[in-house]
This record gives C-alpha cells, structure tokens and sequence, in this order.
C-alpha cells in the first residue's frame, strides 16, 4: 500500500471511529439508528403524500441499512455525504440530549474529518509512470477542455466554501445572542419575581418589565434568524456535495490531473461576540442593532444562494456528442487509469452507442485485467445477443486473471442463455484448476440452460470434485432439475456417501422429495432435537425464507447444524422460536424478551425430540451474551473462553447450544479460531444450531449447512443493471 492510500484509510478509520463514538454516546446501535433514518424516511413521505414539496435530496436516497452502519463503523464503507452526517449527528445528539453548542462543534469536527478523508483518497498514488505516447490531437484538445471546466467547477466549490465560512460564522453569533438574551431574560425574572424590592435597586420595576417583554420579543426573532441561517446552512451542504460531485465527473475524464484538495470548513468561533460585563439596557440595545443587521444580511445571502443554484446547474461544460468523442479519444492513451477512467465515464452515459461497442471490442484485448473485465461486462450488459460481442466474450473464457474468467461466464449467461456457443466455452472451464472459476461456471451453465444433457455432465464431472463447495454447489442443482435423470440420480446416490455432512444432507433431501429414498428413513443421527417443521395452512410471517424452509421441515445434526440466509431471511426468528421451546423444557436461557415474531412462531413448530436422550439443558449465544470474564482480552478471547467454559460447567451429556452468529463481524482470519472451538463441542457430546449469513461453512466436512435462503439471490448476480462496473466475484 502506498503512503497516499495508507493515509486516506488511516483519515476512513478516524471518521468511522468518531461516528461508533457518537453511536455509543448516544447509546443507540446500528439497528437502532437505522430505524431513526426509517422514521425520517417515513415522516418525509408522509409530507409528501399531504402535498408538501419533494425535498431535493430526500433522506431515502442516504444508505443507511444496518449492514451499511456496521460497515460505516468499521471504516470499509464507501464515505459518507456531508448530508448524511448531518442527519447521523441530528439522531445521536438528541439521543445524547446535547445542547446546540456542543451539537455544532461535533458537525464541525464530522465536516473536517470527512474533507479531510476525500482529500487523502482523491490523492493519487506514487506509481512509475510508463513513458507516455505521443498525445493525438483530440486527446490534446480533450485535456485542455476537461482542465477549463475543471477550473470552472473549483471555482463555483469555492464561491460554496467561502459562503459556509459567513453562514457557520454568522450561526455562533446568533447562538451568542440567544444565550445572552436568555441570560437576561433569567436575571429579569429573577428581579422581579423572586428578590424583594431594595434600595439599591436602579431599574424601576414597569422599566424591568419593558426590558423582559423586549428580551423576550428579541430572543424570538434571533431564533427566527438562526433558524433561516440554519437552512441555508442545509441548502449550502447540499451544493457542496453537488459541486463535489461535478468536480469528480469532471476529475475522471482521462488526463486532467488529480483533484486538488478540497479546503478545509471554517471552524466555529471560539470567543463570543457579546460582552458578558454588559447591563441589561446596553446590551438589549446592542442586540436589536444586531439583529436588524442579520436580517438585511439574511434577505442578501438567500439571493446569493438562489445565484449559486444557478451556476451549478449551467455547469454542464460539452454537448454530449462531442464529450463522447473526447472519452473515446482518452481510451487510447497509454495511461491505464485514464483508459479505465474514460470507459467508466463512457459506460455510465454511452453505453449502447455503436462507437462504444467498437471500443469495447477493442479493449477486451487491453494488457490491463481491470480494463478487459469492465470491457467484458459492458458488453454483455449493452450488447447481448450481438455475435461479434459474443466471440470475443468466448475468447476471454481462458483469460489469464481470474476476474477476467469469472465475468466473461457471467457475461455469456446474461447476454447469451441458450447459445451452444457460449455454453461450450463454459463447459470447457469445469476442468480449471481454480474451485472458485468452477463454481461459477457451473452456476452459469445451470442458470442459461438448465435443461441440456452437456450441463448435466457437467454437474455429474463436479459432484465428483475435490472441493466441497463445488461439490455442493454441484449436488444443489442435481436435486432440483435432474432427480429423474438416471445418470443424475445415480450421481446423487453416491453424494449420500459423501465424507461432508453437507453434501450427505442435500443429496438425501433431494432423492426423498422424488420418493427415492423413504421419508422414514434419513440419514440416522443421535441429536437431542431431531426435526422443526410448519403446517403448509401456515401464513402468519408471509414470505419469510425460513417459513418455506420449515415447511418442508429442517432436519438437525447431532453435531453442528448451520442454518445459513442473509439478513432478514429469518434466521434469528427460528432461534429464539426454538429458545423458547427449549425453556419449556427446564432450561435457563440468558436472552433478552424474544419478539411476538418468534412468540408466534413458537406456538405453531412441530418439534421432534430424540425419545432416546433426555433434554437436560440448553445454552442460547449471540453478541450480547457474552460475558466480559477479562476486560483486557480481546472480544475474540473472550468468546472462546466463554466457549469452552461451557465444557467446564455444564457436565450434562444432553446438551443444545444454540448460537445466533457467531462469526459476527470478525475477520476472515479468525473465523477459523471459532469453527475450532465449535467442533470441539460438538466433540464433547454438544448439539450445536448456528445461524450465519456466511456461506463459508459449507466447506466445514464435520457440519450440516442448510441454505434458508438457498437459490433466491443468484438470478441477481446476473442482472447488469445491479453490478454496472460488473459482477460480484462469487455468487
């Protein structure tokens, strides 16, 4: 890593610390702050929907999903608008319940840290630059008119930044003037309400009370000044971003040069513009002079306001042809992050132009992977269907870079499902060398033509494969659409041997649902609970994947059942709904009040219980659960010494240990360190169910890894409207 991008992630991190800061401060989760944006969401329509004007950057546009939170917090999300920060700060800080003063320091130290994180990532990297061809004509003229508007735009961002610096200014002297009203107002009432009239009293009491009446009229009026500064401070975050947003259109034209830093925001002045030596009468006196100012200035400064909306939406530098001429142009360059920045701008605008299709039949041939698979993927999201487009998607099938192979499958699925040309490309791939290349290749094959004989050989080649993620992936699609074939059934009769849990389990389920195998007889097993199932009349929770699931009834493992969907599929649900189950049977869960969600559904499971072993305890795991045995230990250690404390303390042999997550947010390279400690138990006698959204735990021989949400997303890797720079590099 570079010294530039090593610095724009270190400023990442330093927001994301600042922002979990104000999330704890506040008390809130990311659940919990995800649902105060929901609630804006649905305040804002519901305004809408009583005739009030469309905002112009309405709150359901921020990305604001839990998932996003826990990423946002962890410094891998992409940075945030100055808009979102805005609304994060407003939640937390009503939360916190912190006075204004103390709220618009931590907007401040928010603005700062974020201008201070797009300036580092915008910096380019110090690479060795190839020795540049000599620049055609259009690429010159390109260069020089892309630099022109670039300057155009800087200076509109700088027209904003200087506005901000008199709005925020403007914003602590009207804080400064209502805190000194409201001193005076609390002295006034003081006077006259509670101390009893004295000799050294100067002020006659009817002239305190006009004093108070004044005070009282002024504070009113400066907080209708604040709250007008307040909204055109809003109304100028919003153009920053937009003449941000111009800047980087602009910045990825090929050959302009880097963005230069954007400047820092003022900060808020530190020393108040008001006496605070100053008597009641001098001071009202000066204050009304005051506000009388801030009201022409305000009436001056809306209008400015109005002007800059205007010069940003007249920066629209070229007529569309020819900004389409000069990117086209820029794709030639010898530069590979120009060629890269050219295309991208081309492909978000240009796509289905004939002149970009002959470009990206060009660049498919690049030297530059990056720039073959977004060639590759523009050509199947415009041009699917198109022969030429087609043969040169086939010939990248082989492609030296993994990412390469893996787009062109997706590519020749999406643009080409049926095509005996393409599907021989795919099938030559079901013999390379790489598992992941194969895994995608056969998802590709069974996705475009599901029922040809050459994809069943080729499901067949895979249930035999050495890796246990392709030969699940393999023994999924021979159950759905291939169990009356014989040489597929055959197939599928020799994974029932299989040595992964996995692959036994789904190649059983499979058979039994074709009645090949009888339903009274599964793959025996010595679990305490043995079976979780639905009535199909069930209709409570709707849609829900683990409602389908159960309703064709999950089978668990005397060892190590892993219940695995994305978020929402209803994974935790089932948990608690078991939990619940389990408490009736004389076990001491430590969990919080389960939701009438999981209440509900807990009174309509059919359970089966092993007659053989009685249920002598229970234990339910998630996040909160954990005790803190060693506050200077890692979350990590803690977790695993909670684990095998379990080993320790319970001396049970009927034992159900129920674990909501346990990967959670880890690092890849210390989920190991817990599936250790998982199989240990499960050594010892313990019957485990694991929810996870990580498919990993397929490859786990010693688990049963059932799929909740099993087939739902993968019609989705192929939809290039989704993945405009391409596909994800696993389904």
């Amino acid at each position: 890593m570079s010294d530039s991008e090593a610095d724009g992630t270190n400023a990442a991190l330093a927001l994301a610390d600042f922002l979990r800061t104000r999330a704890q401060e506040a008390g809130l989760s990311a659940r919990e702050i995800a649902r105060a944006f929901q609630q804006r969401v649905d305040r804002e329509q519901a305004r809408i929907a009583a005739g009030a004007a469309r905002p112009t950057h309405p709150v359901r546009e921020l990305s604001f999903s839990k998932s996003h939170l826990d990423r946002l917090f962890k410094g891998s999300a992409t940075l945030p608008s100055i808009r979102f920060l805005g609304t994060f700060l407003e939640i937390t800080s009503a939360a916190a319940s912190l006075p204004p003063q103390r709220h618009q320091a931590l907007y401040q130290e928010a603005t700062e840290l974020l201008t201070k994180a797009r300036r580092l990532r915008a910096r380019p990297a110090v690479l060795p630059q190839p020795q540049p061809e000599p620049p055609t004509e259009s690429a010159t003229i390109a260069k020089l008119q892309s630099q022109l508007d670039l300057e155009r735009a800087h200076r509109a961002g700088d027209r904003i930044r200087r506005e901000l610096t008199d709005t925020q200014a403007l914003m602590g002297t009207l804080l400064q003037i209502i805190n000194a009203l409201r001193d005076i107002i609390t002295e006034l009432d003081l006077d006259l309400f509670d101390a009893p009239r004295t000799a050294v009293r100067t002020v006659p009491r009817t002239l305190a009370e006009q004093q108070r009446t004044e005070a009282v009229d002024y504070k009113a009026a400066a907080e209708a000044e604040y709250g007008r500064v307040d909204h055109r401070r809003r109304v100028l975050e919003l153009l920053w971003d937009q003449a941000q947003g111009n800047l980087r259109r602009l910045a990825s034209h090929a050959d302009v040069g880097h963005l230069r830093p954007l400047p820092d925001l003022p900060p808020l002045p530190t020393q108040g513009v008001l006496s605070h030596g100053l008597h009641a009468e001098p001071a009202l006196a000066d204050i009304a002079t005051a506000l009388s100012r801030v009201q022409e200035y305000n009436d001056t400064e809306e209008q400015k306001i109005r002007d800059l909306r205007g010069a940003l939406a007249d920066n629209v530098p070229l007529a569309p042809d020819d900004e389409l001429a000069i990117l086209l142009a820029a794709t030639h360059l010898s530069d590979p992050r120009a060629r890269d920045a050219a295309l991208r701008t081309v492909m978000a605008s240009w796509a289905h132009h004939p002149s970009t299709r002959d470009t990206l039949l060009r660049l498919v041939h690049d030297d530059q992977s990056a720039i073959r698979h977004r060639a590759v993927w523009g050509l199947a999201a415009a041009w699917a269907g198109i022969p030429k487009a087609r043969d040169a998607i086939v010939a990248l099938a082989g492609d030296p870079e993994r990412r390469v192979r893996q787009t062109a499958a997706l590519g020749l699925v999406h643009g080409w499902a049926g095509d005996h040309t393409a599907r021989d490309a795919l099938a030559q791939l079901v013999q390379h060398q790489d598992p992941e290349v194969r895994q995608t290749v056969v998802q590709a094959l069974v996705q475009g033509w599901a029922d040809d004989s050459v994809v069943r050989d080729c499901l067949v080649t895979l249930s035999r494969d050495s890796d246990v993620l392709v030969r699940a992936v393999a023994a999924e699609f021979l159950t759905e659409g291939w169990t009356d074939d014989g040489v597929a059934r055959a197939a599928l009769s020799s994974l029932c041997d299989d040595p992964a849990e996995s692959i036994r389990w789904i190649a059983v389920q499979g058979l039994t649902r074709q009645g090949y195998i009888s339903p009274t007889s599964p793959i025996t097993n010595n679990a305490i609970l043995q079976t979780a199932e639905l009535s199909p009349s069930f209709q409570e929770l709707g849609t829900l994947p683990v409602v389908a699931a159960l309703r064709q009834g999950i089978g668990f493992y005397e060892g190590i059942t892993v219940l695995v969907g994305a978020n929402g599929t209803g994974k935790t649900i089932l948990l608690n709904a078991l939990a619940l189950l389990m408490d009736s049977k004389r076990s001491a869960l430590p969990m919080s009040e389960p939701t009438s969600v999981s209440k509900d559904l807990a009174k309509h499971l059919r359970i089966t219980w092993n007659g053989r072993r009685e249920t002598y305890s229970c234990h339910y795991i998630n996040g909160h659960t954990v005790p803190n045995r060693n506050r200077y230990a890692s979350g990590l250690e803690n977790y695993r010494a909670h684990l095998r404390s379990l080993v320790e303390s319970d001396d049970a042999p009927n034992t159900v240990v129920l674990i909501d997550e346990p990967l959670g947010l880890l690092h890849p390279t210390s989920e190991r360190t817990i599936i250790d400690e998982l199989v240990d138990l499960a050594d010892c006698g313990f019957q485990l169910i694991v929810t996870s959204a990580r498919t990993s735990w397929t490859a786990l021989s010693v688990a049963r890894v059932i799929e909740i949400d099993r087939g739902t997303n993968r019609a989705e890797a192929f939809d290039p409207t989704k993945f405009p720079d391409g596909p994800p590099l696993s389904i």
